[in-house]
Order: structure tokens, then C-alpha cells, then sequence
């Protein structure tokens, strides 16, 4: 194999760049930049005597401009520094194109484009927020008419640095739909720049949304920028109105005096039906005239209130299209308009409203017996035949509309809350608090009702009856319904069990939680039913039943098991229910698994994967700082410092998580979404969903809540978690280290560390 010639080291002599030079003293590039520029003379950046070009610039310092300090050329320093170069074959550096500028008394060539130099001179020179470029007005202005505007690329250079509102939401937009789509940088980015220019056109129209006519005079991406707007909701849809030729002005109108095009407005032409004569408020003679006044008083009468029936002056107004339209309420000035006519026709054939409920509740009337209502026979289409509402109960579901719009419900989930409200109250009534049982008895087997927010509504207002059956603990109420489904005697041992966990046994001991209770239970009915097929009592069970049962359960469900079992003789022998404890000296093999790495390809673009901001921050705190599912749940609004990026968790020991770029944007869009959607809830957890933002007890979101965040996302929160604390102790072997970041237990860190560091772990010898 041929063997590639070596050739001398030295060092270029115009450039001093040090590397291999093939025969001469001049690097290749220094060669023909010295023929080309013969004159030598200090550099005006560097100050070197060196080969400068007509700008008095080496080919160092011109390579050095063109890379990274182009802020020079707005600010010429001398005495700057050169960055030496490495010469390697096969390497080229930036070439020093000079800088192209018109010599003294000859006029530039305007065919000839402009160098980078150049335009970086003239980009630094303007103004990063010229007001002079659509200058904002105050918000809610009459925009009499739109004028057409030419816009350039120049104009969003020179408002670069304009606040604009919604830009940033805007850009993520963008930004987003980019991805999605496989665009490119480029086109994102010249989207963003024709955004800032068509939301700045919006603020100096004074509107709330960017109109449509607007995008017609963007120099380009008209149709991405239109695209990003409309699914943003900030676009308004172009005004179908038919070209009209404006005709030459004429006159004033001889009966209201507005400006316009015809000797009669098309306004006064239309009360050709009134009589003539002449006004009693304005005195003028000869016009038409309803109830003594003419068209000018009543439009005057109509904008500024009946207080300016007394004044003898009116407004005078623009004619034509301009002109303003006469809309006279029922009743005023004697006017009936006619879809106000046709409303009160469909009130005359209208059948009359039902009468009160006889079923009302009277505060002074006893109860006999509780009985349960009965709400089936209310089908869906009949709210028509409900009875009507008394005033009580009208002011209430009024205010209860008024609670739902405050709390920023959705408009169908307003719907559907008020419609069943509205069935509670034409039956019930409003001045007697309801019972518990009545509320939660609503039909919710079909669509259009819900109970849980009225409950909440009317417990807040002190108009609900607590139902006893639910003020029990649930859990409590489950395993009291799994005990009866056994036999008598069997059922009687597991209620001295539950005792004996309660504390209640002939023993003190702590007492364990129902919801731990519950799950014992759960690992214990299928085998507890298996068993009662053969026995009357668990004094019946030996150690081989046992055994059995353990047998057909490997693995982590064989080890709950065997916990629950000890738990439960245990106890009775405690208690002296039975003899022997048959789950004595009865042990499953231990099996420890360590941790094993997720692969890379699963965890690329993971947090882009998140479809909503709450699922997004969700994903980055769990995966890029390692918190855990229920720390997650209850962070507090308050423990996130956003001006300072940081996050307090609070475990046994609180720790401040400092937030990286992406988590602190990601809390920010976040926050953003949240007093967006829910702008008046008091639910102090960080994170809220539809249900706990309007839930009065305040409680944080549900574990079904994460698992449908990281449904979609193919990972669990655990393996996530347990990743991040698998990568942390590749990069340190300090257990301690790993107990007081992720709040684990000292075991558990030795664990990742003996996955993440086989070596460590000590053997015994044989």
C-alpha cells in the first residue's frame, strides 16, 4: 500500500498559520492574496504591517469580520486581535472576500448586489424599533378604512426588536407545525419575520386579531403565515363585501343633514310612509315624522340615551355606507321592529308556562321517612314540561351560570351543569337544603347531567344534606363489601383481622389505613374463594396450602401474596383464632433485579412527543431531574420560583431543584395554559386538570391523570425515573449523592450503583 509523502512543517510568513506547506514559504492562500495586494501597510484592525487590500484590512482580519466580529464594521476599533490558523490539506478557511464600497467621488453600481460586509453595515445602522414602521394605536379605534401598504423586508428589519403580544405563542406555532410538516429552518424562520410584520400591521389598525386583507400585502409566505394564524385563533376572516364604486360626494341630505352622495340619504328615503311636517325637538321643517320627531332626532335619541330627548341639537353624521343605522329598541319612540313582531307572535301561540311544582319542599313541613327520588321518568327533550322555577330557585341557577362562567368551564359543560340543576330545582325547590342522596340520584346513565358540580355548588351555599352512607372512608366501604362475599365464618376471622390491623386486637399496634387494608384484601380473594370451596374456617389451612397458592403465583405477585398471608394468621394468632401460623418458615427465593438503561431510540424526542404543556413540563420533571410520580402530583403553585428558576420539592429533606433552559420554558408555557383555562381556580397544587380546578376540596391530580400522559409515550413515570437515576450514578459513585437528589433510600442507591458500577460490588470467597 502506497504510503502518502510527508512533507516539512513550517510557518506561513504572511499569515504566520502553522501547518504543512507543500514547496513554497506563503501558505495557499497567502500566495495569491499577496500578488493580488503587493503594498504593505498596518492593518486598520489589527495594526500589523502586513498585505492590506484598498480597505486597509489584512487578509486575517478580513477572515476574522467575516466569521464572527462583524460588529466591527459599525464600530471601527483598532489594536484588535487575529485568531492564528491551523494549516491542514484538505481544509479550507473562510475566504477574505473584500469589502465592496464605491470609491471616493464614483457612485455605487445599483445592479451590482451588495457584499455580506456590506449589508451587516447597513442592518447594524437602523433602527432595531422604528416608530416611524406601523406605529401601534390605542386598542378598540373606529378604522374608517383599511389602507393598502407596501411592505418590504426592510420594514421587519427595523422593528426586529419590537414587543409584539401573541408573537411568542405565534412562534412556537410555527415552529411546531415545521416539524410536523418536515419543513426546514428557513421557512419557520421567514414565517416568524412575516408574523411580527403582520401582527405590528394589526396594533397600528388598533384590532384585536390580524385581519385577513392585511396578509394580501406581506411580501411573501402569505399562505404559512395564514395557516399559523387561523389555527392560533388570532386571524380575522376577510369581510365579503361587494366593491362598490363610490360615487361623486353631492350634498347634505335635505331632511338629516348627513354628508353624503344623493339629495335624500337612503335612510330618509325609507320613511316615505311617515307624514310630513315639522319637528317639535329640532324645529325642522318640512321632513318626515314619527311620533312628531323627525329621522335625525330619533337616531340622535337612539346613540346617546334618552337624556338627549330635551336637547334641540343633533349629531351630524357621514351618508352612504358610512352612514350609521337606526336600531330603535321595542317601545322607544314608538317603534316595533319586526323580528320583534314575529317574537311576540310566537309568545301569543306559545302555551302557558306550567305551574310550581306541588312537590316543593316547605321548610316547616316534617319528614315521615327518607325515601330516595326517582329521576328516570324525566326523559331527554322533556325540560319543556318541567315545572317553572320560583324566584328563589331562578336567582340560583342564574348565580350557579354565573359560578360556571367565572370558573372558565366549557361552554357544553356549562350547558349540561345548569340543565341538571335546573331539573334538581323544579322539583326540589330552593328553600329548603337537599339531601346528598337526591343529587347524586340524578340520571347519569345518559348524557346531559352531572351531579358532582352542583353538589360542590350547593354544599359551598349551605344547601346539601350530607348523605351518612358516604361520609365513611371508601375504602373502609370496600373492604366491609368484599367481607360479605364470604362464607359467615371465614367472613367473621377476616373482620378480627381488619381489627387486629385497625389497632383493636388484644395487642396495641399502629394503625394501618383501610386503603392498605384494601389492597391485602385484593391479593388475598382469589385465594381466600379457591380455599372456601373445601374448607368451613382458615383453622383448615396448612403449610402445603399455602405453598400451593404460592406456587401458582412466581414473581413479584407470589411476594404480595405471601405478605397479605403473613399479615392475615399472623393476626389471628394474635387474636387465638387459630392453633399455628401455617405461613411460618414458608420464604420465596430472593430475586433482585437491577436496573437496565432504556434504549436511546425510545427517549429521542420525548418531550416533543407530549401533545399538551401540562403533559410536556410533566415529561422534562420526570425524566430530565428524576422527580417521582407523587412528588410530582403535590408540588405546590408556590414552591415554583420562576424569576429564578427553581423548584422546591418537599420530601423528608426539602431540595430545590434548579430548572435547565427547556424545563424553566417548558413551567413557563405551562403557567401560561393554566391562568388561560383556569384563570380564578384556588387549587394550590402546580398542576390541575379539568376536574380539580373546579373541585372545592382542592385536590391534586389524580394518578389516572399521569398514566395518560405517558400512555401515548410507551414509558412509564417508574422507568423514567429509574433511568435518570441509572445515568446520574454512572457519573458518580457516591450513594450519598444519590440519596439526596432523587430522596431514595440508601439501599436503593446501592443498587443503581452496583448496576451502573459492577466492579464496586464485593464478592465472598468460596
Amino acid at each position: 500500500m502506497a504510503q502518502r509523502r510527508a512533507w516539512p512543517i513550517g510557518q506561513c510568513r504572511v499569515c504566520l498559520g502553522w501547518g504543512e506547506k507543500p514547496q513554497y514559504a506563503d501558505c495557499g492562500a497567502c500566495s495569491p492574496w499577496r500578488r493580488l495586494h503587493p503594498e504593505q501597510a498596518p492593518c486598520r484592525r489589527c495594526g500589523h504591517r502586513s498585505h492590506v487590500n484598498t480597505d486597509g484590512l489584512c487578509r486575517l482580519c478580513l477572515q476574522v469580520i467575516r466569521t464572527f466580529d462583524a460588529d466591527w464594521i459599525a464600530d471601527p476599533i483598532a489594536g484588535q486581535p487575529c485568531q492564528l490558523a491551523l494549516i491542514l490539506p484538505g481544509v479550507h478557511l473562510p475566504r477574505s472576500q473584500p469589502i465592496d464600497r464605491p470609491l471616493k467621488g464614483r457612485p455605487r453600481d445599483a445592479s451590482r448586489p451588495r457584499s455580506w460586509l456590506d449589508r451587516q453595515r447597513i442592518a447594524s445602522a437602523e433602527p432595531s424599533d422604528d416608530p416611524r414602521v406601523c406605529p401601534p394605536v390605542v386598542r378598540g379605534q373606529l378604522l374608517l378604512f383599511r389602507p393598502r401598504r407596501q411592505l418590504t423586508q426592510t420594514h421587519v428589519r427595523r422593528i426586529r426588536d419590537r414587543d409584539l403580544a401573541d408573537y411568542d405563542r405565534l412562534r412556537s406555532a410555527a415552529i411546531a407545525k415545521a416539524t410536523k410538516e418536515g419543513l426546514s429552518t428557513m421557512w419557520w424562520r421567514a414565517a416568524c419575520w412575516m408574523l411580527r410584520l403582520a401582527l405590528a400591521v394589526r396594533d397600528a389598525d388598533g384590532e384585536d386579531l390580524v385581519a385577513e386583507e392585511v396578509l394580501d400585502d406581506l411580501p411573501r409566505s402569505q399562505s404559512a403565515v395564514t395557516d399559523i394564524l387561523r389555527e392560533a385563533g388570532q386571524l380575522r376572516p376577510r369581510l365579503r363585501r361587494r366593491p362598490v364604486v363610490p360615487p361623486k360626494p353631492h350634498c347634505s341630505c335635505r331632511h338629516c343633514d348627513c354628508w353624503g352622495f344623493r339629495s335624500i340619504c337612503s335612510g330618509c328615503s325609507s320613511w316615505g310612509k311617515h307624514p310630513v311636517g315639522d319637528c317639535r325637538r329640532c324645529e325642522r321643517r318640512g321632513v318626515l315624522l314619527l311620533d312628531a320627531i323627525c329621522r335625525a332626532c330619533c337616531l340622535h335619541i337612539d346613540h346617546h340615551g334618552p337624556q338627549a330627548r330635551e336637547e334641540t341639537w343633533t349629531q351630524l353624521w357621514f351618508g352612504g355606507d358610512l352612514a350609521p343605522r337606526l336600531a330603535i329598541r321595542p317601545g322607544a319612540l314608538g317603534y316595533d321592529a319586526p323580528h320583534h313582531k314575529a317574537r311576540q307572535r310566537a309568545a301569543a301561540t306559545r302555551p302557558p308556562a306550567p305551574v310550581l311544582s306541588p312537590h316543593l319542599i316547605n321548610p316547616a313541613q316534617t319528614v315521615l321517612f327518607d325515601v330516595r327520588r326517582d329521576w328516570t321518568c324525566i326523559a331527554v327533550g322533556e325540560l319543556d314540561r318541567l315545572p317553572s322555577l320560583t324566584p328563589a330557585a331562578e336567582a340560583l341557577l342564574d348565580d350557579f351560570r354565573h359560578h360556571a362562567k367565572q370558573q372558565g368551564w366549557d361552554e357544553q359543560v356549562r350547558r349540561l351543569a345548569a340543565r341538571s340543576l335546573r331539573i334538581l330545582l323544579a322539583r326540589v325547590g330552593a328553600d329548603t337544603p337537599i339531601h346528598e342522596a337526591d343529587i347524586r340520584s340524578l340520571p347519569t346513565d345518559r348524557p346531559g347531567t352531572s351531579a358532582r358540580r352542583i353538589l360542590q355548588f350547593l354544599t359551598r351555599r349551605g344547601l346539601v344534606i350530607p348523605d351518612p352512607a358516604r361520609l365513611a372512608d371508601i375504602h373502609e366501604q370496600a373492604v366491609d363489601q368484599r367481607i360479605r362475599t364470604f362464607p359467615d365464618t371465614i367472613a367473621d376471622e377476616l373482620r378480627r383481622w381488619v381489627r387486629v390491623l385497625r389497632g383493636d386486637g388484644r395487642r396495641e399496634h399502629p394503625a394501618m389505613p383501610f386503603e392498605t387494608i384494601r389492597k391485602y384484601l385484593g391479593y388475598l380473594r382469589p385465594v381466600l374463594t379457591a380455599w372456601t370451596d373445601r374448607v368451613t374456617s382458615l383453622r383448615e389451612i396448612t403449610k402445603d396450602d399455602v405453598r400451593d397458592a404460592l406456587t401458582q403465583r412466581p414473581g413479584s405477585t407470589g411476594r404480595d401474596l405471601l405478605s397479605a398471608l403473613r399479615s392475615l394468621f399472623q393476626a389471628l394468632k394474635q387474636e387465638r383464632v387459630i392453633f399455628r401460623d401455617p405461613t411460618r418458615s414458608v420464604s420465596l427465593p430472593a430475586i433482585e433485579r437491577l436496573p437496565v438503561p432504556i434504549p436511546t431510540d425510545r427517549l429521542r424526542g420525548l418531550v416533543d412527543r407530549a401533545d399538551t404543556p401540562m403533559a410536556k413540563f410533566v415529561v422534562a420533571l420526570i425524566a430530565i431531574h428524576g422527580l417521582g410520580r407523587r412528588e410530582t402530583r403535590h408540588v405546590l403553585l408556590a414552591d415554583l420560583d420562576s424569576s429564578r428558576g427553581r423548584l422546591t420539592v418537599r420530601r423528608d429533606l426539602r431540595r430545590t431543584v434548579y430548572l435547565d433552559e427547556l424545563t424553566h420554558s417548558l413551567a413557563t408555557d405551562w403557567l401560561r395554559d393554566r391562568y388561560r383555562r383556569w384563570p380564578l381556580t384556588a387549587n394550590p397544587y402546580l398542576l390541575v386538570s379539568q376536574q380539580t380546578a373546579a373541585d372545592d376540596r382542592l385536590p391534586p391530580v389524580s394518578t389516572m391523570v399521569m398514566n395518560e400522559i405517558f400512555r401515548p409515550l410507551g414509558l412509564s413515570p417508574s422507568k423514567l425515573r429509574q433511568d435518570r437515576i441509572l445515568d446520574e450514578a454512572r457519573h458518580t459513585a457516591d450513594p450519598v449523592h444519590l440519596m439526596r437528589v432523587f430522596g431514595i433510600a440508601a439501599e436503593t442507591a446501592m443498587k443503581y450503583i452496583y448496576a451502573a458500577h459492577p466492579e464496586r460490588q464485593s464478592t465472598l470467597w468460596r
